[in-house]
């Protein structure tokens, strides 16, 4: 059977809409999962320094030296503001990454709004990496002062898990990157016809 153009086009134009719509509620699931996940996360922050027992809170810093009494509601509450800000800096992300995926479930697939998005969100994820460090040697800093001298301690730790945020970081740097030079010629290409 030989189809018309005309079927050959409503049959393109009707898959295209079915991608549209996957894309669509994808992007609504992907939107409310960073939603939650922001608040998950600061609410496990806010549970962890609440409640972890001062000798495990010593021993994942990397302290060696745990005091006999636990660290009082003050230490804990510094020490949440100090491990706040990266994971703030993340939690940031995460509400950019939510506005680029409403953006994509309006329909807004290539414009403007997402990308910058996009562009954000990786800003966010790589600064959330690069502070994450610092804030563990704030922490160990802080965590520490009230030992006697000789048992302060400073631990600056740099992981692989830093390492493979900055490559996922710039990867979607890169694509939004793309997306946008997709737009500029695409924009340009209006213009001629």
């Amino acid at each position: 059977m030989v189809q018309s153009p005309t079927m050959i086009d409503r049959t393109v134009e009707g898959d295209r809409e079915k991608r549209r719509d996957r894309i669509r509620r994808l992007s609504r699931l992907m939107a409310a999962g960073c939603l939650a996940t922001s608040g998950l996360l600061a609410a496990a922050m806010f549970f962890y320094w609440a409640t972890t027992p001062t000798q495990a809170l010593f021993t994942q810093a990397g302290i060696p030296m745990v005091p006999a009494l636990e660290i009082d509601l003050s230490t804990r509450a510094m020490a949440f503001g100090i491990s706040m800000i990266p994971l703030g800096m993340l939690i940031c992300g995460l509400q950019s990454a939510r506005r680029c995926f409403d953006a994509f479930a309006a329909g807004q697939i290539f414009s403007r709004e997402p990308i910058r998005r996009l562009k954000v969100f990786s800003i966010a994820v790589a600064a959330s990496a690069l502070l994450k460090p610092f804030a563990g040697a704030a922490l160990s800093v802080l965590l520490s002062f009230n030992n006697p001298a000789g048992a302060k301690a400073v631990t600056l730790n740099i992981g692989s898990d830093m390492l493979i945020a900055l490559i996922f970081a710039g990867t979607v740097a890169v694509i939004a990157w793309v997306m946008a030079e997709a737009l500029d010629i695409a924009d340009e290409n209006k213009q001629f016809v």
